[in-house]
């Protein structure tokens, strides 16, 4: 697998540009993990959920109605699947984004990590489904391509299950979704990304240093990418502003006026 390595913001644009014309400038998705070790595996996979999947999805749905205004229809399993990882349920599907910047941001927001070098992924989707669909093209949520991979989430097939892994163009009915730019792959089995047959031809590195993520994180702040901006609730905001390391004249606060004589 090719991989760059970025100690700063002006050798991560270079790989983002090269990683980009090599593929055909065709534009590609991007993830920031913190640690560079990391396999490219949802959650449902790396936390232990997938033998009982299927509970606690229909769990969710059951009891989500209460809680929730606008969920979806019985029939509609990928927006189901949607709202369950929106809300940080353990689910098959991997976030990705549009947007490089804020695929870095995820990479070194967290300083607990800092002793990790992190990753900033890169995937050509059109080739990835070529590899696992023999078709170029980034499936949409209602693609009856998608529907045995949904369907074997809420309860599993008589038939063979499964396995590919496709990407997945997001209905962005949140805010959130829209300033992430967040787009998705949906995976039948536990096995990487990078580990999929021919995935270098659809799938880069780059790599980021540990020493580096602090500069990152500066540069990104100065960039306006933040928890705030990327997480658009008051809760977010209000731990920004509290925690900002400067201080802002507030506008509105009125002026002492000069004395003068006479």
């Amino acid at each position: 697998m090719t991989e760059h390595v970025a100690q700063d913001i002006a050798a991560m644009s270079h790989a983002v540009v090269s990683i980009t014309r090599a593929y055909g400038n065709a534009r590609p998705w991007w993830r920031g993990q913190a640690d560079a070790s990391w396999n490219l595996v949802p959650s449902l996979y790396r936390k232990g959920f997938a033998v009982k999947e299927s509970n606690i999805n229909n769990r969710f749905r059951m009891l989500a109605k209460a809680r929730y205004a606008h969920c979806p229809s019985e029939d509609d399993l990928f927006a189901w699947l949607f709202l369950m990882q929106h809300y940080r349920l353990p689910t098959r599907l991997l976030d990705w984004s549009e947007s490089p910047l804020v695929a870095l941001y995820f990479a070194i927001e967290d300083e607990a990590r800092d002793e990790a070098d992190g990753a900033l992924w890169a995937l050509l989707p059109t080739r990835l489904n070529l590899q696992q669909l023999n078709r170029e093209g980034i499936c949409l949520p209602r693609s009856r391509d998608l529907r045995q991979l949904c369907v074997e989430a809420f309860a599993a097939g008589k038939n063979a299950p499964d396995r590919r892994i496709f990407s997945v163009l997001t209905e962005q009915s949140d805010l959130r979704h829209m300033v992430q730019q967040s787009v998705f792959t949906i995976h039948g089995c536990a096995t990487p990304v990078g580990e999929l047959p021919e995935s270098d031809t659809f799938l880069v590195r780059t790599r980021i240093p540990a020493k580096a993520k602090a500069v990152f994180r500066q540069v990104l702040s100065i960039f306006g990418i933040s928890r705030a901006s990327l997480f658009p609730d008051l809760e977010n905001l209000a731990h920004e502003l509290a925690t900002l390391d400067f201080i802002l004249r507030a506008a509105s606060e009125p002026e002492v006026p000069e004395k003068t004589e006479g």
